[in-house]
């Protein structure tokens, strides 16, 4: 609403002089003369939209194409990171066979074996979607890949060159961008993160919907890029009549670039994300993912209801939705049991709800409660409990190792890290290779189980973040004392790229100053420091307080100024998008 103008501004003098008011003091300026004016000030914006028309329809499409802030798709000028595959970690028992296979396809999405993943994705979807009798759930294989972000953009690239036409390919690397896209925000709320961060997150958005716009028409039954694309538009804040997201031109020039609220209102972004929602749970009702995705953005927070979340569960209960998913959405998404403020009362919540029924995300809620508060010795009978459900959690033998560790049991610690690091949990894997390095966990001479090499490679041919920064700093550090890695500063600059990509912290402070300062081979200067101010921020933005001394000494501008650049790439780009949109509007109604 445009604000109401002060009465001064309306009792200007008239600029005609008085011979117009030759017709009398009744007449104001004339007849005559009264006409032409008022005819002007009609005809101009008639002349601005046909100024504009004339201007999208005439200006060169190199004027409009928008600029890409994200740059961690560069291709660069060395080898791709040499993966060594390992069906399992010498000393460790063999996970659960389900865990077997869905550590097998990570393995092949890495090192390129896309004939035995589409083939093994492809027929476990296929099985699922013939049965209308079975709730769909996440798929084990997407919701590992979370914590890889963009690790698997090189390996995205060469599936989809080799089988263009193949739906999973394009649903796959599509969650990658929209892992690409959390990590842009590293973890934090929408109203904490910088403009840059937005950005990098809307064109990821972006990038994702673009391959899943695509797998709509690989597939008749498309459930899985359908519910991705309604989180997609739900992030963006598309509206339904919207071609393009006017969201981050408005906030900038409302000064909150700083200070983002969380997207549009409920009643502003249901449209076209809605809309997916409606065609995902048509192909197949019993879609967990979609349901959840539905209940997630109608809450308060979102702009929505209580009233509207209950709706969205009653509506997944009639769905066919099981019971015991229906409990996890109540819980999530009406009861929020760990923002109780009382002392034990969320501890009290969960073991009256696992006491009613122990759903998995119940039993996960106790074992987060217990260890918010690090008490240790609850903490082992609750990952115990979770285990013994699920033997597949690698959550809960990270969590009973930090105990077993904590309580001094170093042999019990150990074996625990070690399983759930074969289970491809990070963090037990980055314990054990601090472990080899500072030592602790009885890692000495007598230590008889994998390799710090070998522990490495197993975890970063999973995609890990932890095990591609262990194998950068590795090959850059080789042939010194102590180090057991030869020397390979190719395989150095690959797997700190890769871990990057990952949102690994320390990977994007070492490779953004070693392409800063051109220790990077075969990188044109200006690009190579461009991309090393990219990865310096992206470092900057997770707490490296060494990548913002450098941005300080470099005096890179991060401000949060409505002039700063980040806000006029953002402004910038918006108003492209829209004469970009008014264009094609145009020609279609033409064609």
């Amino acid at each position: 609403m445009r604000p109401e103008l002060p009465p001064s501004r309306y009792e200007k003098p008239s600029p005609y002089p008085e011979p117009y008011l030759e017709y009398g003091e009744d007449t104001f300026y004339g007849e005559d003369t009264a006409r032409p004016h008022l005819g002007w000030l009609l005809l101009l914006p008639i002349l601005l939209v046909m100024a504009l028309v004339a201007f999208c329809l005439v200006v060169p499409d190199k004027w409009l194409a928008v600029e890409h802030m994200d740059q961690a798709a560069t291709v660069m000028p060395f080898d791709p990171p040499r993966i060594e595959t390992q069906a399992a970690l010498m000393g460790v028992s063999l996970p659960p066979a389900s865990v077997q296979q869905r550590l097998q396809q990570r393995r092949a999405f890495f090192s390129g074996d896309f004939e035995y993943l589409d083939q093994s994705l492809s027929a476990q979807r296929q099985q699922a979607l013939l049965n209308p009798q079975q709730t769909i759930g996440y798929h084990p294989f997407i919701e590992g890949l979370e914590d890889t972000a963009l690790a698997g953009l090189d390996a995205c690239q060469r599936w989809l060159q080799a089988m263009p036409d193949s739906y999973v390919a394009h649903w796959v690397c599509a969650e990658v961008w929209n892992d690409g896209a959390w990590e842009a925000r590293s973890e934090k709320r929408r109203s904490d993160i910088n403009i840059a961060q937005t950005v990098l997150m809307e064109e990821r958005l972006h990038q994702s919907n673009h391959l899943l716009e695509r797998a709509l028409t690989l597939d008749e039954q498309p459930v899985e890029a359908l519910s991705l694309l309604a989180q997609n538009h739900f992030l963006l804040g598309t509206r339904v009549d919207d071609g393009f997201e006017w969201a981050q031109l408005l906030n900038v020039f409302d000064g909150k670039d700083a200070e983002l609220s969380e997207p549009w209102p409920h009643s502003r972004t249901t449209g076209l994300a809605s809309s997916y929602i409606e065609r995902a749970l048509a192909v197949y009702p019993r879609y967990l993912p979609a349901h959840r995705t539905w209940a997630n953005f109608l809450q308060p927070r979102w702009g929505g209801t209580q009233a509207l979340v209950l709706s969205a569960i009653d509506q997944a209960q009639r769905a066919g939705i099981e019971e015991s998913d229906l409990l996890d959405m109540r819980d999530d998404f009406v009861v929020y049991p760990a923002t109780f403020s009382t002392p034990g009362a969320t501890q009290a919540y969960w073991e009256k709800a696992i006491a009613q029924q122990p759903t998995r995300k119940r039993l996960e809620g106790l074992l987060h409660d217990q260890v918010g508060r690090q008490n240790w010795k609850a903490i082992v009978p609750a990952a115990a409990a979770l285990i013994v459900r699920y033997p597949d959690d690698g959550d809960a033998y990270y969590w009973l190792a930090e105990a077993r560790k904590m309580m001094g049991q170093t042999d019990e610690a150990r074996a625990a890290y070690l399983y759930a690091a074969a289970l491809g949990n990070d963090a037990a894997a980055q314990e054990l290779i601090m472990a080899f390095i500072r030592g602790g966990l009885g890692i000495d001479e007598s230590y008889a189980g994998p390799s710090l090499p070998q522990l490495c490679h197993y975890s970063a041919a999973l995609g890990s973040p932890i095990g591609a920064n262990c194998l950068g700093a590795g090959y850059f550090e080789g042939g010194q004392p102590g180090v057991p890695f030869a020397r390979d500063p190719g395989q150095g600059y690959a797997w700190h790229l890769l871990a990057s990509r990952a949102g690994h912290y320390n990977s994007q402070f070492d490779l953004g100053w070693m392409l800063y300062s051109g220790r990077v081979p075969g990188v044109d200067s200006e690009q190579a420091q461009a991309l090393g101010i990219f990865w310096l921020r992206r470092a900057e933005e997770k707490g490296h307080t060494f990548a913002a001394r450098r941005l300080d000494e470099l005096g890179v501008d991060r401000s949060t100024s409505l002039i700063s650049r980040d806000n006029l790439f953002a402004v910038t780009n918006s108003l492209k998008t829209g004469l970009l949109w008014v264009r094609q509007q145009l020609q279609s109604l033409w064609a």
